[in-house]
């Protein structure tokens, strides 16, 4: 096919690690000529036709472009060790949900290979410079858009059992074992017992909670005398006054969302606080 103006957005990169270079590819755009498609472009480019269309969430119609629109092409990452796709994600200022979606070929989000190439979705909004301004809020609208992944995905597993000492989808979850899984995912690691958890991440008062914010309650079962600070329960905070806990109650009925938690008498009596563990 007739190839169109790639205009060059940016220079290669290369970054380098201990013994091993680092590669993005540059950020790249093209001008749809007549007679192409998204697949013949994604060939065309070397890309993946998931990440193509990844970086173009502005094509209404993915089988339907026309001459002279610009696309925008992904960069390649090569995974590095200690990668994560959250880490990778808030380093290149893209959704976590939009570099999954770029990944297809990705089978465990949890355990990335070093050397492993990935496609990062470039978009308009992301191909624009930032200055030291824009700084803080585009940090707080990356913490308040990873939170929502966060919660996302923990709805997915609304009634899953309730396990003590369950860890996973397949063998149920406990409190801190739903939490522990859920945060992991995004690569955010945390203790496997509720006590634990308490202790790490930042404190914060209830009148400044948000969502993703970790809520722990002590004194709920006959183990809490052995914890110095009696923590032994722990749910996430999904906003307005809700959270999403794996719950042993009514029959170990599981993973389940709790409205107006402090405006129910049991939890009030028993909150411990808040930790806010996503940066």
């Amino acid at each position: 096919m007739k190839r169109g103006i790639i205009t060059m957005a940016a220079s290669l990169v290369t970054l380098a690690a201990t013994g091993i270079g680092v590669t993005f590819a540059a950020s790249t755009s093209y001008t749809v000529q007549s007679g192409d498609t998204l697949y013949k472009i994604a060939s065309a480019e070397g890309v993946s036709l998931a990440a193509l269309e990844a970086s173009n969430p502005q094509i209404a119609n993915p089988t339907n472009i026309y001459p002279g629109e610009t696309l925008y092409l992904p960069s390649l990452y090569t995974v590095e060790s200690g990668d994560t796709l959250y880490k990778i994600a808030v380093a290149n200022n893209v959704s976590l949900s939009a570099l999954e979606s770029a990944n297809p070929q990705i089978t465990n989000y949890t355990n990335l290979l070093v050397g492993q190439h990935i496609f990062i979705p470039v978009s308009a909004s992301s191909t624009s410079n930032t200055d030291a301004s824009s700084t803080s809020a585009s940090s707080t609208a990356s913490t308040a858009a990873t939170a929502q992944n966060i919660i996302s995905y923990a709805k997915q597993f609304i009634g899953t059992p309730y396990v003590w000492g369950g860890d996973s989808p397949s063998t149920g979850f406990d409190c801190s074992g739903f939490v522990e899984y859920v945060y992991g995912h995004f690569g955010i690691t945390l203790p496997r017992e509720s006590h634990d958890q308490a202790t790490v991440g930042t404190p914060v008062a209830e009148s400044a909670l948000q969502p993703g914010d970790l809520l722990f309650f002590s004194d709920t079962d006959s183990y809490a005398s052995e914890y110095a600070n009696q923590v032994t329960h722990v749910g996430i905070y999904i906003g307005n006054g809700s959270m999403i806990e794996a719950s042993s109650a009514n029959n170990d009925e599981g993973v389940v969302i709790v409205n107006n938690v402090f405006g129910n008498s049991y939890y009030v009596s028993h909150y411990y606080g808040a930790r806010r563990v996503i940066s």
